[in-house]
């Protein structure tokens, strides 16, 4: 379910942004808005307690107002088109088989899946392999499920044969230092886990992880990005919506170095993203844009 915010100034500058109420980090409350109300919203971009889509909003107001991209109000760009990952929930081989073919029509490389240990996830990997092009990848999430690395390690390893099987994330529980280490040095695909369980300086000492998985407001998406930065681990950014929440992630992935693995939205779960110009992905990417705010315009009929 979707909640959109439009602000608009007192000199007529009209900013968008959208909230999933029932994912985001932080919805925006009644609170939120009488709080900007009668500000500047330069004071008050920055703090990701406003919520998601106000947040959202005043960053496309503040660009729109000085005539740049949200991208400039965030860091030096370094790169035009970012990565992006289709994404489905769990399911059956044959469903699986049919989103991986959803997909590549669509322009995807990449596909990120719960797996679940209720599935023959071996079946699961086949039934993809047989429908995708070479190089396509598959991206395994168990979040946590497969409680810990003797009991993973065994599946890990039959999974890594697969050519299209990219990367693990969070096969076992987080807080499982002593496991995922073990996880780590016995598998040869990246590792990834959400970043800050455990803490970022124990994650890097005790090397039990290969990247993360990043997201939240702009200030946290921004400063833990830095940090990864600094250790030079990728990540995936995970910002979750439609048309105006796959855009925001765009603009963050222009200048955050290491956001090389590709972001989940979950743009592919919306016939329509609410935008006059949908959001085209060509080889695995999208575009920045570069108009100024957000750099996309709102299709108010389709609202």
């Amino acid at each position: 379910i979707l909640e959109l915010c439009k602000v608009t100034t007192n000199t007529g500058i009209v900013g968008w942004g959208e909230t999933v109420l029932h994912y985001t980090y932080a919805r925006v409350t009644d609170e939120a808005v009488q709080r900007v109300i009668g500000r500047s919203p330069a004071d008050l971009m920055q703090d990701d307690t406003l919520g998601a889509g106000l947040q959202m909003a005043l960053y496309d107001v503040v660009g729109k107002a000085l005539d740049v991209p949200c991208y400039k109000l965030m860091g030096a760009k370094c790169r035009d088109w970012v990565p992006i990952s289709w994404w489905s929930n769990e399911g059956s081989p044959e469903e699986w088989a049919g989103e991986a073919q959803d997909a590549v029509r669509n322009g995807y490389t990449s596909f990120k899946v719960k797996q679940r240990p209720w599935w023959d996830i071996m079946a699961q990997v086949k039934a993809v392999r047989e429908v995708v092009p070479a190089g396509f990848k598959l991206d395994l999430d168990s979040n946590g499920s497969l409680q810990n690395a003797a009991a993973a390690m065994p599946v890990l390893q039959r999974l890594q044969e697969f050519d299209l099987v990219a990367m693990f994330e969070s096969p076992i529980p987080q807080s499982d230092i002593m496991g995922n280490r073990q996880i780590r040095q016995a598998i040869c695909r990246p590792i990834a886990m959400h970043f800050g369980e455990p803490p970022y300086l124990t994650a890097i000492r005790e090397e039990v992880c290969d990247g993360f998985v990043v997201g939240g407001g702009a200030s946290q998406v921004l400063r833990e990005g830095t940090l990864a930065a600094e250790a030079n681990m990728p990540f995936w950014l995970q910002v979750v919506g439609n048309g105006l929440s796959t855009t925001w992630a765009s603009h963050l992935g222009a200048v955050l170095t290491q956001a090389t693995w590709p972001a989940i939205t979950c743009l592919n779960l919306y016939t329509d993203h609410l935008l006059t110009e949908p959001i085209e992905v060509l080889g695995g990417h999208h575009k920045v844009p570069q108009g100024p705010g957000l750099g996309v315009e709102m299709d108010e009929a389709a609202i």
